[in-house]
């Protein structure tokens, strides 16, 4: 009997220490009532799937806290986890920040800055106003999902093939990525410190025009968890998608 106590604490210990020691970055997109796309999911899903990390004894970090951890920091914070979201829908203003607030979770939103306040056809994008209300009450921060190269992001990433680094096109990154730091300094008061690759491609002309426009941490769609100390260029991330429910969601995350 005493024994199996002991395995049992010690699993646990172990356990503990584990959970601890790895980052999951969890990367939502929409959120509709009626889900239009598989990188969508309810108001209802989403919620349930945000209490149910709380519930599960996660630990919602900040920007900043993220780096520290990707740094070798944090070491006495349990079960991190990290809620982002590409794009910066204004779906995040009327269902992902009432949520944010209800159940006291941090998150953040990677921004297409050309796109703020842009309402074309079939969507509508964050306004000024609501960036700044939701930066304002705490619970989420901004980082740049780029400034216009969202579409070309692709194409751009195919002429590093023949470039080098006085190719215009890295010219054109630099300029880009300085933008888009300079519209969310202006909206949120405060310079963005992050920034979430689009499709996930990226290169060191990529990496170095972002450093060189003050973003310090650098999201991929790499899919996977962080451990602590890995670096703050490549983090990886675990996309959330219309089929997901709040267990397969605790899946990811490592809970059992």
């Amino acid at each position: 009997m005493h024994r199996f106590l002991y395995v049992t604490l010690v699993l646990l210990l172990w356990l503990s220490k584990a959970f601890g020691e790895t980052l999951p970055v969890l990367v939502y997109h929409h959120i509709q009532k009626k889900v239009t796309s598989d990188v969508s999911c309810t108001p209802e899903n989403f919620e349930s799937q945000i209490k149910a990390i709380k519930e599960a004894g996660f630990t919602p970090l900040s920007i900043s806290e993220t780096a520290e951890f990707l740094s070798g920091g944090l070491k006495d914070t349990k079960k991190p986890v990290l809620i982002t979201f590409d794009d910066g829908y204004e779906s995040l203003y009327e269902y992902a920040y009432p949520t944010a607030k209800k159940q006291q979770v941090k998150m953040t939103i990677f921004v297409i800055t050309a796109r703020i306040g842009k309402k074309p056809q079939f969507t509508r994008y964050l306004n000024k106003e609501q960036i700044k209300e939701m930066h304002d009450s705490g619970y989420f921060e901004f980082g740049s999902h780029t400034h216009d190269l969202h579409t070309d992001t692709l194409r751009i990433f195919d002429a590093f093939k023949i470039s080098d680094n006085s190719n215009p096109v890295t010219e054109l990154i630099k300029k880009d990525l300085a933008s888009s730091a300079e519209t969310l300094k202006a909206v949120i008061g405060t310079a963005p410190i992050s920034i979430a690759w689009p499709y996930g491609k990226f290169n060191e002309y990529f990496t170095e025009a972002a450093v060189q426009n003050g973003f310090k941490v650098h999201f991929t769609s790499i899919a996977g968890t962080n451990k602590r100390g890995s670096g703050v260029y490549k983090v990886k991330r675990i996309p959330v998608t219309a089929r997901d429910t709040v267990f397969s969601v605790l899946k990811k995350l490592g809970h059992r």
